[in-house]
Formats: C-alpha cells, structure tokens, sequence
C-alpha cells in the first residue's frame, strides 16, 4: 500500500530540485475566505505547487515568498495578516492569518530529522505581525501553532481500465486520494500510468478486498457484470470501505441487489451500493462526462 507522505517530504522533495522553498499555511480565518484554516502552498523562485485560494492574496504572498527566496540563506519564519477587502483587491470580506516558512537546501538535514513526526509545534513571534485568534485553527493563547503534519488523504480504489475506469483516473488527478487501479491483467491498463496511481492486477481481483486498507472510495467498473458482482460481494463481506460505488443503471442496481439478497447479505448492507455513481447534475454516457460526474461526487465525499 501507499504511505501517507508527510508535509516534511515534500518539502524535502522540492529541495532536492530547487534551492529555496517556500511554504505557506492559512493558520486561522475570520469571515469570508477563499481556503480554510490549514490549507498550504509550497513555492520555488519558478513553480507553485497547491493553493491557499488564488486571486490577489496568492499573488502577493508568491511575491513575497519569491522576493525572500532569491536571497535566502538559511531556514526563516513570519506571520503575516490579510484582509480580503477592497485594499487586496478582493472582496471575500474576511481576512486570514499566514505562516510562511522558508526553507533552504543548507537547512536539509535539520528538516529530515522532522520526517517522522506526526505534527509539529510551531513557536511564533508574533509582536510584528497582528493576528486573530478564533476556532477555525489551533493557534492559541501562547501564540503556538499546532499543525499535523501527514496529509490526510483518502483511498481510491477504481476497479476496472477500461474507457470509464481511465477517464475517471484522469479526472481524480487534482483530488487529495491516493489512487490504486485494479484489472485482471497488465495489458488492460494503459501503456502509460501516472506515477502516482498504483495499478494492480490479478487473475482474481475479488480476493484482493480483504487486503485493502479500512476508509477507502471504492468504484467497481469492471468489463463484466459476474465480476463487479464479485467484487461487490467481497468488499460488503469485509465491511471496510468508506463509499461503495457501483456503475450502472437503476435496473442493474436492482438485479444485483437480488442476486446479493439471494446470497445472504442484509437489506442494510445491500443499501450501502451507490448505484448510478456520478452526480446527477452532470448527466451524460459518454465515459469523459461520467468520469466528471464522478469525480464532482468524490471532491464531495473527500471535503
């Protein structure tokens, strides 16, 4: 399975190609915010990865990350304030609280002795720059900053690579997911895969479901109607998925719900299957329009 990658890592990751890097938290929020408390960007001298909500605040904290940046020495730290009025040329109405860490690639063995760490506690000084203080982060009394650090992202498993199962790939790239592929063979899948999606195949890829981590997204689009029903059938036994999404119509929801009544599983489990998958304000049969349909309800299903 997929580790969770730590915050730490990838901060460690950009430092090994680029020299200086910056990363940006929204520690609290008051009123009207483009981003919640905890959302983060990382930011080089040429690349921005993430986003703490676009528009003006983006902008102006990427030019002064960038203009620390270019002649940045070793490891720095500030809190800055934002209010999301007509002055930043926004008009959310709120305003947020920002920590900027700068990192430098002098500073790496410093931060690999982080890598394990759960969370961190961030000691501000914060006499120079005002901040808020509210319940939409745990920034506290003490001017501590409380941050974990392993991205909590959940499991998606797609089984099936067929057009459906591709689109649907492609179209969950942006999402926060650890993303596994699952078909009966290698030459089912693309000859080329992301490397962040993890394709898995076996003669009998039912058996797998006992092996799966607890909370995943699972979404069973196999070429064959006897093998979604299998999966479905192992994955209700083991009872450890998150959202169990089956693709299909009305009437193939309700064959199969038959057919796993007939087998012995409970009313309650059975009701679990969500089937059509896809939200139905993107309605369509193309496999393009179901992948964004299903990746809309996955966005839902992962806030």
């Amino acid at each position: 399975m997929i580790e969770p990658i730590s915050k730490i890592e990838q901060i460690i990751e950009k430092l090994s190609t680029y020299n200086t890097v910056a990363r940006v938290i929204i520690m609290s929020t008051k009123g009207s915010a483009p981003r919640k408390a905890y959302s983060q960007m990382l930011i080089t001298e040429s690349q921005i990865f993430g986003s703490i909500g676009g528009g003006q605040l983006e902008y102006q904290v990427t030019l002064i990350c960038r203009a620390r940046l270019s002649s940045l020495k070793k490891f720095g730290r500030e809190v800055r304030r934002f209010a999301l009025g007509p002055s930043l040329g926004q008009c959310c109405g709120g305003s947020v609280n920002i920590l900027i860490e700068y990192f430098h690639y002098s500073d790496l063995k410093e931060i690999q002795k982080l890598n394990k760490a759960n969370n961190l506690i961030h000691e501000l000084d914060t006499e120079n720059y005002p901040y808020e203080n509210n319940k939409s982060s745990s920034l506290d009394k003490k001017k501590f900053f409380k941050e974990l650090m392993i991205d909590e992202r959940k499991d998606l498993f797609v089984w099936g690579a067929g057009h459906t199962g591709r689109e649907i790939i492609s179209s969950t790239k942006s999402l926060p997911l650890n993303r596994y592929w699952i078909d009966i063979s290698r030459e089912r899948f693309p000859t080329s895969i992301d490397d962040d999606v993890h394709a898995i195949w076996a003669n009998e890829p039912a058996n797998l479901a006992k092996n799966f981590p607890d909370g995943g997204i699972h979404l069973i689009l196999t070429h064959s109607h006897a093998l979604d029903l299998a999966i479905i059938q192992s994955l209700l036994k083991e009872n450890k998925f998150y959202k169990l999404g089956l693709i299909g119509s009305k009437t193939k929801k309700t064959r199969f719900k038959n057919q796993l009544s007939k087998a012995g599983f409970s009313s309650i489990d059975i009701e679990k299957i969500i089937c059509p998958i896809g939200l139905p304000e993107i309605p369509g049969d193309e496999p393009f329009r179901i992948a964004l349909s299903v990746a809309g309800q996955i966005s839902n299903w992962t806030l």
